[in-house]
């Protein structure tokens, strides 16, 4: 539709007027339409005047923060090369669970993270066993807090009796008797590693193996795969088949042991052994079950490069296991125990 003509011609008529105004009237008319203009120009300029005056007042203390923060800046950069090498190390000191566990050793979790990479760079089997009879003749010489932490744990409640007299006769180093006790304990722990509708099985290699649910798990984290990996390599070797045409000589062997074939060995060393993998085996349900309830390292551990650095923190923080136990009181006595 075309616009009213008339309308049009006023509207062109009040244009040639303006422009014919003198510039004393034309500013006259402008004025009301750019005060809001001229306004803000005025607040810019004044918060300009304002902003740099704070600026030299408070000179100084700028320096003074700047050159706080570049000491920061280079001390977080210290902190993170210093932690991504610590990682990395930590992360090959990890490599060396698989070779001692080939040596019969599982990863002593209740050990601190500082004692655990000194015991992983032991040579070989004697000198793991040394070190940690040398470590329970200091912390716990009479195997009583271990006894305590181990009758206290719920996946151990089906032995109460069983362990109770182990540890007595642990303290009258009748080892012997003990073996078939702990090797019937560590059985039960890992069965119950299995889902509860796989609970009934008793094969212990297959709960354990490479592809299985609880490798699949435990490899979300490096340091709960380090804990299932030595535990799986020790009782692969454990529950290794026993020829009939072995030696009768005592030997930790599961077949051999519960079959009659040998008689069990009667070393301090070896029932060390198994109590350590026994905690090993305890250690790694607590990991799983943590391993829900980790969803906020998520984005830190899927990225490969991080890993190590997750395992790092999640082995100071989890580690030695049963530190929770330290300053418990005993409920019978009152007096504090401490735990190993």
């Amino acid at each position: 539709m075309e616009p009213d003509v008339g309308l049009k011609a006023q509207i062109n008529a009040e244009l040639r007027r303006v422009e014919k105004l003198p510039p004393t009237e034309l500013a006259s008319l402008l004025a009301p339409l750019l005060e809001p203009f001229t306004q803000a120009a005025q607040v810019m300029q004044l918060l300009q005047q304002r902003w740099a005056a704070w600026i030299e007042e408070n000179r100084e203390w700028l320096t003074q923060v700047r050159s706080a923060l570049r000491e920061a800046g280079a001390k977080v950069g210290e902190f993170v090369a210093g932690v991504n090498q610590a990682s990395t190390q930590f992360a090959e000191t990890l490599h060396e669970v698989e070779r001692l566990a080939s040596i019969g050793w599982t990863l002593p979790t209740q050990l601190s993270l500082p004692d655990l990479i000194e015991f992983l760079a032991l040579p070989d089997a004697e000198s793991a066993a040394d070190y940690l009879i040398r470590r329970l003749e200091v912390s716990d010489p009479e195997f009583v807090h271990m006894e305590e932490r181990l009758r206290r744990d719920p996946l151990l409640r089906e032995f109460p009796t069983s362990l109770s007299q182990c540890f007595r006769a642990i303290r009258r180093e009748d080892y012997a008797i003990v073996v078939p006790s702990l090797v019937a304990m560590l059985e039960r722990v890992i069965q119950q590693l299995n889902p509860p509708e796989y609970h009934a099985d008793t094969n212990v290699l297959k709960t354990l193996r490479e592809n299985g649910i609880i490798a699949r798990k435990a490899r979300e984290d490096l340091f709960c795969a380090a804990v299932w990996l030595s535990l799986f390599k020790v009782v692969e070797g454990l529950w290794k088949h026993f020829p009939l045409e072995a030696s009768s000589a005592p030997v930790l062997s599961r077949p051999g042991i519960q079959h009659g074939r040998i008689e069990p060995p009667n070393s301090k060393s070896e029932v060390v052994r198994l109590l350590n993998t026994l905690e090993t085996a305890l250690a790694l349900h607590e990991l799983l079950d943590a391993a829900a309830s980790l969803s906020s390292s998520e984005n830190l551990n899927e990225q490969e490069t991080m890993r190590p650095l997750w395992a790092l923190l999640h082995a100071g923080l989890f580690l030695p296991r049963g530190r929770r136990d330290r300053h418990e009181t005993d409920s019978a006595t009152g007096d504090q125990v401490e735990a190993t």
